[in-house]
C-alpha cells in the first residue's frame, strides 16, 4: 500500500480497534468498541457499523489484523479467519482491503482465505515490527484485556521463537492473561484473607477488572466488558465479587481488606508476566540498557515490570506521531491497529 489514508483494523474476540493514519507514522483517529465475537457475527456487524458512522472511509485503504478467529463461536481457527475475512471484505469493498500476514506482509482477500494460518493471530508481530523499525533493541510487552505478548527486538529485528498461538504459549511469548477478562483463579490459587491463606474457588465469580478497580489502576475507557455477575463496576461491587472467590461476603467497612487481597492477586499476575520476560531477556542475553516498551490497556504493569528489572520504560505512544493529544492514550491501548495502519505505507 502507498496511500494518503490507511485505516488499520484489529479484530479481537472482545474488542474492535480501528486506527486511521495519514502517513507512515501519524495517527489522526482511533475508535475502540466492545465486540463480544463469541456471541456471533452479528456483534461484529454492529461494531463495524458503529465505526463506519464515526470514521471517514472516503478514499481509504484498509489494513486488517485479527485474533477474533479464536473465539469458540467458530468451530476452528480456519473457519474463524474465513468468516472474518469475508465479512470485512464485503463490508469494506475487497478491492481496498489487505490482511496482515506476518513476515509475508499484506495479502489480498483471496490469499488470506487460502493462507489463513499466516493471518490468524498475527497482530503481535505487526506491533513488534513497527517498534523494530524505530528502535534497534527492546523488550516489547503488550498487556491487553485478555492476553499478554512478549517479544524481543535486537538490531531492528523481531526475534520470536514461535508463530502460532500454541507455539507461542509454549515459548512464553504469549501469556494468556490480561487486566480485564482473565478469571482470578487462573492466576492465583490462594490469597491472604484475615491473616489466613484461603484457597480460591474455581468459579468465574470475579475477574481481573475487579482487582484493578480496587487498586484504582484500570482505565475507565478500558472497562467496557460486562461484569461476571452483571452488576455494577464500582469499588463495592468489585469487592463483593472478589470476596466471593474466597467464600466471603464483602461489606463496606472491610473494603480496605479486599483492596489488600487485590494487591496480592495483582502481584501474582506481575510475577507470571515477569517470569516470561526474564526468559526472553536471559535467553537472548539482552544487555541491561535494553528498554522495555509497553502497550495495551494493562501497560501500567509493563512499566512496573521495567522498574523491577531496573530498565528504561518507553510507552508505545511515544513512538507514534498524532495530531490530537487526546489520541495519546488510545495509541498505547491499540498498538496492533496503529501498527498495521502505519505499516500499510511501507509495503
Amino acid at each position: 500500500m502507498q496511500h494518503s489514508n490507511v485505516i488499520g483494523w484489529d479484530i479481537g474476540g472482545a474488542h474492535l480497534k480501528v486506527a486511521q493514519a495519514d502517513n507512515a507514522d501519524t495517527i489522526t483517529q482511533i475508535i475502540q468498541v466492545a465486540c463480544p465475537l463469541w456471541l456471533g457475527m452479528e456483534e461484529l456487524q454492529k461494531s463495524l457499523e458503529h465505526v463506519k458512522e464515526n470514521m471517514d472511509f472516503a478514499s481509504a485503504e484498509h489494513a486488517i489484523t485479527m485474533t477474533g478467529e479464536l473465539v469458540d463461536y467458530f468451530e476452528s481457527r480456519k473457519k474463524g479467519v474465513v468468516c472474518i475475512v469475508q465479512k470485512l471484505s464485503n463490508f469494506l469493498n475487497s478491492d481496498s482491503v489487505s490482511y496482515y500476514a506476518g513476515n509475508n506482509g499484506f495479502i489480498s482477500t483471496q490469499q488470506a482465505i487460502h493462507e489463513f494460518e499466516s493471518v490468524a493471530s498475527a497482530n503481535w508481530l505487526a506491533s513488534a515490527n513497527f517498534i523494530a523499525k524505530r528502535l534497534d533493541k527492546a523488550l516489547f510487552i503488550d498487556i491487553g484485556s485478555t492476553t499478554t505478548d512478549i517479544l524481543a527486538i535486537q538490531d531492528h529485528q523481531v526475534l520470536n521463537d514461535a508463530y502460532s498461538d500454541s507455539e507461542r504459549l509454549y515459548a512464553q511469548e504469549l501469556v494468556y492473561c490480561g487486566v480485564v477478562r482473565t478469571p482470578i483463579f487462573a492466576l492465583c490459587k490462594s490469597a491472604p484473607v484475615e491473616e489466613k491463606f484461603i484457597p480460591i474457588i474455581n468459579e468465574y465469580f470475579s475477574n481481573m477488572a475487579d482487582v484493578y478497580r480496587l487498586t484504582k489502576e484500570l482505565p475507565k475507557h478500558a472497562d467496557i466488558v460486562e461484569t461476571p455477575d452483571g452488576r455494577n463496576k464500582d469499588e463495592k461491587c468489585s469487592a463483593v465479587r472478589l470476596a466471593r472467590m474466597f467464600g466471603y461476603d464483602a461489606v463496606s467497612e472491610h473494603l480496605s481488606m479486599w483492596r489488600g487481597v487485590a494487591e496480592y492477586v495483582r502481584e501474582q499476575q506481575v510475577q507470571i508476566i515477569k517470569n516470561a520476560c526474564r526468559k526472553r531477556l536471559f535467553k537472548l542475553k539482552m544487555p541491561s540498557d535494553t528498554p522495555i516498551v509497553g502497550a495495551g490497556v494493562g501497560r501500567f504493569l509493563a512499566e512496573d515490570i521495567a522498574h523491577k528489572f531496573n530498565r528504561e520504560y518507553i510507552d508505545f505512544s511515544s513512538l507514534v506521531n498524532f495530531n490530537n493529544s487526546d489520541l495519546e492514550i488510545k495509541i498505547g491501548d491499540c498498538a496492533p491497529a496503529v501498527s498495521v495502519a502505519c505499516l500499510g505505507y511501507k509495503v
